[in-house]
């Protein structure tokens, strides 16, 4: 009985152990359920973020097979997720031709790496659009690392690539711009300024060919070629293109000089106006160019050409910009011309100038050297006139004196004798020595006007006017040292030897001297120097002392003049002139000079010893 009670609590306890077990499984039966539903919901989402995100999406099995193909593939490539599913090499189909290398390479490397890689390409759409393809793909993994294929991500990057291509084209234009800039800057000519933008487009442009033609006024209206850079082997001789409204006067080039507007030919394949030159072109690789007008002032001179190997490569932002470069270059060769004429125009200033000067310096001179010879032959004349004016009337008393010299001299030899009777007769009279003094006075007078008249014989001979002026300084040394006077010689070691006749000289040269003294009553400085010219040899006498001034210097060499009673100066004015010299004089402060000039040509042959 007690066993059987026993297995009775024993199944009572496996039937509550039981009932628990089946509540477990209730709880999670329902935990499973909602994780199911859970995980239901989570796919859902997760193929909604999938099926409608904006990049194409895709997942590759391991054997090459689409195991996933998000919808946006439609919009991008024009054909279906279903199109992708039953083809798995489609994409390699719509590869772009000339980047299907760059894709397998990609795809070899994608096998091999365990990275994300990334690579951009092109593809043709179902309605033949190209489009750019950024690409994203790596590999993915499970939890125990078994390799489940490759996910990739496809975004279209064609517009992105479209401004690329515009901002690349707008920087290239730029960079040619300033370069143009600059070689416009330091043009030295207009030949190399056209050289250099043409040289400057091909290599910073990166464009085929680029040319200038100037417009001529000829009767064909040809355009003439002036500069050219890049590649052309022979083309531009076979253009023989013309401004006029006729079938080579219709492509690009004529088309801007007629209209001052830039001109395109956006596809020289099919261009109908570019058929006269389409098979040359074509064999060069052209397939796009643009006509650039220059201009001056609105009106067109000529033509700006670009050529490109890329058809449609001039868009509308790099033609404006090219536009700028045109009419820079023309702004350019109007610098360069204005500059040019002014240069011609400033040089034919200068040389009119530099003529204008000379003759009026030339003119001036004459003038000048015209208004001294006038000058001087005025003070010769006012000299001669008062000289004529003394010697007639010195010839006057020398014709007097020469016909009444005994009725004078035999009075003044009684009124002197009676004057010395009377003196020693009443040595208080002091009229007696009035009277005395007055008759020698007069008779010196008359001896004077005798010397000043007597013809003098001039004996020319070879001399040394060195010597002559050494023998006047050692003869007057005593006299000067009396006077507290200095006496300095200043002569030419090379001075030409003279002929002329010493004696002269040698009385004149003293005379100076003595003159010079007799001013410096307080004793100064007397230099003599002897120079020489091309056409003369000078003996100058400096003298030099405070105060020292000639006050009436018109009568220095006038006789008998009112301050003086010397005739040694105009006595050696006469003698130097007869001998074919001159004695002048000049003066400035405390300092006064006599000048002895013998010209050249009286050197060797006197006029009066050759009669």
């Amino acid at each position: 009985m007690k066993n059987t009670d026993k297995t009775k609590e024993q199944l009572i306890d496996e039937i509550e152990e039981l009932r628990q077990r089946i509540a477990e499984l209730q709880i999670s039966q329902e935990h499973r359920e909602q994780e199911e539903k859970a995980l239901r919901e989570s796919e859902k989402l997760f193929r909604m973020v999938a099926d409608f995100t904006y990049d194409w999406e895709y997942w590759l099995s391991p054997d090459g097979k689409y195991l996933y193909v998000s919808p946006a593939c439609q919009r991008i490539t024009g054909y279906s997720v279903n199109e992708f599913y039953k083809e798995p090499k489609l994409l390699n189909t719509i590869t772009h031709p000339e980047d299907h290398d760059v894709v397998c390479r990609h795809l070899e490397e994608s096998l091999k790496s365990d990275k994300a890689l990334h690579v951009d390409f092109r593809i043709i759409t179902r309605n033949g659009e190209e489009r750019w393809i950024s690409h994203f793909c790596q590999p993915i993994y499970g939890k125990d690392q078994s390799y489940l294929g490759r996910r990739a991500s496809n975004r279209d990057i064609s517009r992105r690539k479209e401004l690329e291509e515009e901002l690349r084209r707008a920087n290239r234009s730029l960079r040619m711009l300033s370069a143009c800039n600059h070689a416009l800057i330091h043009a030295e000519n207009e030949e190399s300024l056209l050289d250099s933008v043409c040289q400057i487009i091909v290599e910073a442009g990166g464009f085929k060919l680029a040319w200038v033609g100037f417009k001529e006024k000829d009767q064909k209206k040809t355009v003439r070629l002036v500069a050219q850079a890049g590649y052309e082997e022979g083309y531009l001789e076979s253009l023989h293109i013309t401004w006029a409204n006729r079938e080579r006067g219709r492509g690009p080039t004529g088309r801007a000089i007629r209209s001052g507007e830039p001109s395109i030919a956006r596809d020289i394949l099919n261009d109908p106006s570019f058929a006269p030159w389409r098979a040359e072109a074509l064999k060069r690789g052209f397939a796009s160019s643009v006509a650039l007008p220059l201009a001056i002032r609105g009106k067109t001179f000529g033509a700006l050409n670009i050529y490109s190997s890329e058809a449609d490569a001039f868009d509308p932002a790099e033609v404006n910009l090219l536009g700028e470069l045109a009419g820079d270059l023309s702004f350019g060769i109007i610098a360069l011309r204005t500059r040019i004429e002014q240069e011609v125009a400033e040089k034919a200033l200068r040389k009119a100038h530099r003529e204008l000067e000379r003759r009026v310096k030339e003119r001036t001179r004459e003038l000048v050297e015209a208004n001294e010879r006038l000058k001087n032959e005025i003070e010769e004349r006012r000299r001669l006139e008062k000289i004529l004016t003394q010697k007639e009337k010195l010839e006057t008393l020398g014709a007097i004196a020469a016909e009444v010299a005994h009725e004078i001299r035999n009075p003044l030899v009684s009124i002197g004798g009676f004057a010395r009777r009377l003196g020693q007769k009443f040595p208080d009279l002091t009229e007696c020595e009035i009277i005395l003094r007055e008759s020698e006075r007069l008779e010196r007078i008359l001896s004077r006007i005798g010397d000043y008249l007597k013809p003098v014989e001039v004996r020319f001979q070879e001399c040394s006017i060195n010597s002559i002026v050494g023998d006047c300084k050692d003869l007057l040394s005593p006299e000067l040292e009396r006077r507290k006077i200095i006496c300095r010689l200043d002569l030419d070691p090379e001075l030409s030897p003279v002929r002329a006749d010493p004696d002269i000289l040698k009385q004149a040269f003293i005379n100076l001297i003595r003159k010079g003294a007799e001013l410096m009553a307080d004793g100064g400085n007397i230099v003599i120097k002897t120079r020489e010219t091309e056409k003369e040899i000078l003996t100058e006498f400096g003298n030099q002392a405070a105060g020292l001034k000639v006050k009436r210097p018109e009568q220095l060499f006038m006789p008998f003049a009112d301050e003086g009673e010397s005739i040694g100066l105009p006595l050696s004015y006469r003698l130097l002139k007869d001998m074919g010299g001159l004695l002048s004089f000049s003066q400035t402060k405390d300092y006064i000079v006599f000048t002895v000039t013998l010209a050249k040509n009286f050197l060797f042959q006197h006029p009066e010893e050759s009669n």
